[in-house]
C-alpha cells in the first residue's frame, strides 16, 4: 500500500489500529512480566543478604523455604508455551520484521 502510493482505506486503518493495538498490549504484558521477575530475584537476594542464621528457629525454617521458593524466578507465561519479559518481545519484534522484510522483498522482486 505504502509502495504503490494508494490512499488509506477504513479497512486499511483498522488493520493497522488493530496490529498497533495487540503489539502495546503485548509490550505490557511483557513489562508486568519483566517487573515481576526483577521482583522475585530482589526478594530471593533481600533474604539470602539477611542475617537469617541469626533468628530463631521457626523464622530460620520459614526464611529457608521462602529461600528455596524464591531461587526460581517467577514468570508471567502465556500459554505455557514461554515466559512473558522484554527478551520475548525484543525477539517478536525482531522476528515480526524480518517477516514484514522477506514479504516486502518477494513482493517487490516479482513486479520486475
Amino acid at each position: 500500500m505504502l509502495e504503490s502510493r494508494q490512499h488509506l482505506t477504513f479497512l486499511n486503518l483498522i488493520y493497522f489500529v488493530v496490529v498497533l493495538d495487540t503489539f502495546s498490549h503485548m509490550c505490557m504484558y511483557c513489562a508486568v512480566g519483566e517487573i515481576l521477575t526483577t521482583q522475585c530475584d530482589r526478594i530471593h537476594y533481600a533474604i539470602y543478604f539477611n542475617e537469617w542464621y541469626t533468628l530463631n528457629a521457626r523464622n530460620t525454617r520459614d526464611l529457608v523455604l521462602l529461600m528455596l521458593r524464591t531461587s526460581k524466578p517467577l514468570y508471567l507465561n502465556f500459554g505455557k508455551l514461554f515466559p512473558l519479559t522484554m527478551g520475548t518481545f525484543c525477539s517478536l519484534l525482531k522476528t515480526s520484521a524480518g517477516y514484514i522484510s522477506v514479504l516486502l522483498t518477494t513482493r517487490s522482486q516479482s513486479k520486475f
